[in-house]
C-alpha cells in the first residue's frame, strides 16, 4: 500500500499489465489490449508533460526517444511493447526515487537517535529529566549503552565510547576525566559523570541534525550525465529508425529501433550511482547536501585549504613551560624597580608551575585558560581551590593558591592555621604592568623570539615575580604530512594553502603538509579572488575550511567542504559537503568517492549506450520485434542498475602511504593562534594571554 502511494504509476502499470496478460492468456485479446492501452496513455501523458517542462527550461533530454517509442507503439497497435516501455521507464524513476530515499535515510537515522533524557543527582537519588532541560555546568550521569545527551567534560569514571555515528570512526575512544564527550556518542562500558559544556540544542548532535535537515530539504538537482550525449544519441536513434522505415517500407522496423533505443539505462546510470555514493558518504562521516556535490567532487583537480582549524587543530595547546633561571642581570633589574623581598628568587619545578597556573585558570572561560587546564588534567595534576580570583578579560587572571596541596603537608599549618596561600598571576605584558610586576629582559627576548615564529606566550608570576613563560600554539593535525600525497594519488593535480598568517608560519605549515603552493596574508576577499581565478581557468576547485571567514571561499569554489568538528558555523552552512570526522585524510577519501561514483556512472552510460546501439542496428534489419525489443531493453536496464549499485561498494583507499614519524621541525613548529573563532577574535599574538 505504501509503495503504491509513493510510486503510483509503476505499481499501477504493473498491476494492469498482470491483469492484461491474464486476459491475453485466456484468449480475451481485446480486453488485454485495453489494459495495455491504459498503461500507455498514463505513461505517455506524464512523459509528455516532463518533456514540455524540459523544453520550457531550454533543456534537451533523451526522454524524447521514450516518448516517440510510446506514441509509435500506440499508433501501430503494438500495445504490449508500449506498455512495457511505460513500465520500464516509470520503474526506472521509481528506482531512482528509492535510491534517494535510501541514501537520505542514512542521514535521517542520525536525527531519529536524538537523546531524549538525561540523568542527574538530586541529593542521593538519580533522576531522569528531559535532555533539553540540562543547563551548562550541570553534572550528568551516563549509563552504559546510553547516548550522551549533551557535550561535556568527563569529571568521574573511565569508559570506551563509540563516535561512529557522529564521525564515521569505527574504533571506540577511551574517555577519562578531563576529556571531551560529544552528544550522540554511545557509552560502551561503565558509568561516566560529565559536566555539561553546552545545552542539548547547541551540542554536537543538534548541529548534525540541523545539517541533516538542511540536506534533506535541498532540491538535490541530479545532473544527468547521459544528457551530455543526448543530442547525438537521439539523432542517431531517430535517423536509424527513419532509415529502417525507408528501406524496409515497414514502420514496425522503425518502432523496434526506437524501443531498443529507449534511454532508461542512460537515465538510471547517474542518479543511482550518485545516490549510492551519498549513502556511502554518510556512512563515512561525510554529509553531502546534493547529488551535484558528489558529481563535482569527482571532477576536482585542485584542492585549496585554510590553515587554522583545518590543517591545524584550531585550539591552542600548551607546548612548553619556560622556567626562570637565576641571573645577576635579573636580580639587579629587580633591585632597581622593586623591593629587596621581591628580588629573592624561589625556583619552582615545571609541575608546580603548571599546578599553580591551572588552579587559577580553571576559573576562567578563556580559550587559552582552557588549554592550561587541559594540560594539567592530561598530566594528572590535582588542582587547588583559588581565592580572590580576578580577571581582566583580554589581559590576564590572578588569585591566591596554596603553594603546596593540603594532602602533601596536612590540612593545617603551624598553630592550627590553614596553609598560607600565595598570589599567582597569568597574563600578558599589559597585565604584568598593571600588577607592577617587572619582566626580566631574558623573558622579553624569549617571548619576542617565540611570537615571531607564531607562538602565543603568557607570563606566569608568583608572589609578584616572573617565574615562568607559558608557550601555546595551534598545533598541526598529526596526519597532515600524508594529505597532499593522498590527494595526488586520488587524482588532484595541485594542493594550495591560503592563510591569513604571516609568511614564516604559512611556510612552516605548508612544509609539514607538503602542499604545492602557499599563499600567506590572505584576507577572505583574497581567498575568493584566487579561487575565482582558478575556476575561470576551468579548474575544478575543492575548498576545505572551517571558519566563518572561510564561508565566502567555500561558496565560490566548485565544491566547498567544511570541517564540522569545531561546531556548526557559517562554513558548514555554506559548504556543499561537511566532514564530521576529525581525520583530515577523509578529504582525500571524499575525492576518491566522487571519482569512483562518476567512473561507475560513466561506465554504466557507455555500457548502456553500447548495448542499445548494437540492438538498434539489429532491430533496423528486422531481427528484433518491438515487444522483444522492450524486453531486451529491460535486460539492459538490469545490467546498468547492477553496475550503478557498485558505487556504494569497493575500496576507496589509494596506494598505501605509510605514516611518517614527526620530524624535529614538526615537533618544534610554531603556529599562530586561531583567528576564525568569533568568540575569541580578540586574541593577539603580540600580547599573548588575553
Amino acid at each position: 500500500m505504501q509503495a503504491a502511494q509513493r510510486y503510483p504509476l509503476p505499481v499501477g502499470a504493473a498491476i494492469l499489465m498482470v491483469i492484461s496478460l491474464l486476459f491475453w492468456l485466456i484468449g480475451h485479446v481485446s480486453l488485454a489490449n485495453w489494459g495495455f492501452l491504459l498503461v500507455i496513455l498514463a505513461g505517455a501523458l506524464r512523459l509528455f508533460w516532463q518533456t514540455i517542462r524540459h523544453v520550457l527550461h531550454k533543456e534537451f533530454s533523451v526522454d524524447v526517444i521514450a516518448l516517440l517509442a510510446i506514441i509509435g507503439s500506440f499508433l501501430l497497435g503494438q500495445y504490449l511493447a508500449g506498455a512495457v516501455i511505460v513500465l520500464m521507464f516509470s520503474g526506472g524513476e521509481a528506482l531512482e526515487a528509492f535510491a534517494v530515499r535510501r541514501a537520505r535515510a542514512s542521514l535521517a537515522a542520525l536525527a531519529q537517535r536524538v537523546p531524549q533524557t538525561a540523568h542527574i543527582w538530586q541529593g542521593e537519588e538519580l533522576v531522569s529529566i528531559p535532555a533539553d532541560q540540562v543547563e551548562v555546568g550541570m553534572e550528568v550521569v551516563l549509563k552504559p549503552g546510553e547516548l550522551a545527551p549533551v557535550d561535556g567534560v568527563v569529571t568521574a569514571g573511565t569508559s570506551s565510547m563509540s563516535e561512529a555515528d557522529l564521525t564515521g570512526e569505527p574504533f571506540p575512544v577511551r574517555k577519562a576525566p578531563g576529556m571531551l564527550v560529544l552528544s550522540g556518542s554511545v557509552n560502551l562500558d561503565t558509568i561516566l559523570e560529565i559536566r555539561a559544556q553546552k545545552r542539548s540544542t547547541e551540542s554536537k548532535y543538534a548541529q548534525i541534525v540541523h545539517l541533516v535537515e538542511e540536506a534533506q530539504h535541498q532540491k538535490a538537482p541530479i545532473h544527468r550525465l547521459a544528457d551530455r550525449y543526448s543530442i547525438g544519441f537521439t539523432a542517431l536513434a531517430i535517423g536509424l529508425a527513419g532509415l529502417a522505415w525507408v528501406f524496409s517500407g515497414d514502420a514496425l522496423y522503425a518502432l523496434a529501433v526506437l524501443v531498443v533505443a529507449t534511454p532508461c539505462p542512460l537515465i538510471l546510470a547517474t542518479p543511482i550511482a550518485i545516490m549510492s555514493g551519498i549513502d556511502r558518504a554518510a556512512r563515512n562521516g561525510i554529509i553531502t547536501k546534493s547529488g551535484a556535490s558528489i558529481e563535482q567532487l569527482g571532477e576536482v583537480d585542485i584542492a585549496v585549504f585554510d590553515k587554522t582549524g583545518t590543517l591545524t587543530l584550531g585550539m591552542p595547546k600548551v607546548t612548553a613551560i619556560v622556567r626562570v633561571q637565576p641571573e645577576t642581570q635579573y636580580t639587579e633589574a629587580l633591585e632597581k624597580t622593586t623591593s629587596t623581598r621581591c628580588a629573592q628568587h624561589a625556583l619552582y619545578d615545571e609541575e608546580t608551575l603548571l599546578r599553580l597556573a591551572a588552579s587559577i585558570e580553571q576559573l576562567s572561560t578563556h580559550i587559552l585558560a582552557r588549554a592550561v587546564v587541559e594540560l594539567a588534567q592530561e598530566r594528572g595534576i590535582p588542582l587547588c581551590e583559588a581565592d580572590g580570583f580576578e580577571e581582566i578579560f583580554g589581559k590576564g587572571v590572578r588569585g591566591w593558591v596554596p603553594l603546596h596541596r593540603q594532602e602533601e603537608q596536612g590540612t593545617q599549618g603551624k598553630g592550627g592555621q590553614k596553609h598560607e596561600k600565595i598570589e599567582v598571576a597569568v597574563g600578558n605584558r599589559t597585565f604584568m604592568k598593571y600588577l607592577s610586576i617587572a619582566i626580566p629582559p631574558s623573558f622579553l627576548e624569549e617571548r619576542q623570539r617565540r611570537v615571531n615564529s607564531g607562538q602565543i606566550c603568557s607570563f606566569l608570576a608568583i608572589s609578584k615575580q616572573i617565574e615562568g613563560l607559558l608557550v601555546l600554539e595551534d598545533v598541526p593535525r598529526p596526519e597532515i604530512s600524508r594529505l597532499s600525497a593522498d590527494l595526488h594519488t586520488a587524482g588532484v593535480k595541485e594542493t594550495i594553502l591560503l592563510t591569513g598568517d604571516n609568511e614564516v608560519v604559512a611556510q612552516k605549515i605548508g612544509k609539514l603538509a607538503h602542499v604545492d603552493r602557499v599563499v600567506a596574508r590572505c584576507l577572505p576577499e583574497d581567498k575568493v579572488r584566487i579561487i575565482e581565478e582558478l575556476v575561470a581557468q576551468k579548474h575544478g576547485v575543492l575548498m576545505v575550511g572551517d571558519g566563518i571567514n572561510d564561508a565566502p571561499a567555500l561558496a565560490t569554489a566548485t565544491v566547498g567542504m567544511a570541517l564540522g568538528t569545531q561546531g556548526l558555523t557559517a562554513a558548514a552552512t555554506t559548504a556543499d559537503t561537511v566532514l564530521l570526522s576529525t581525520d583530515i585524510l577523509r578529504v582525500a577519501r571524499a575525492v576518491r568517492l566522487g571519482r569512483w561514483v562518476m567512473h561507475v556512472a560513466r561506465q554504466g552510460i557507455w555500457v548502456g549506450m553500447g548495448l542499445s546501439v548494437i540492438a538498434m542496428f539489429i532491430a533496423a534489419f528486422g531481427f528484433i520485434p518491438p515487444t522483444v525489443g522492450a524486453l531486451l531493453q529491460e535486460a539492459i536496464d538490469a545490467v546498468v542498475i547492477l553496475n550503478a549499485l557498485r558505487a556504494g561498494r569497493g575500496s576507496l583507499e589509494g596506494r598505501a602511504i605509510q605514516p611518517t614519524t614527526p620530524s624535529e621541525d614538526q615537533k618544534n613548529a610554531s603556529f599562530e593562534q586561531p583567528q576564525t573563532r568569533v568568540a575569541h577574535s580578540h586574541l593577539s599574538l603580540e600580547e599573548g594571554h588575553q
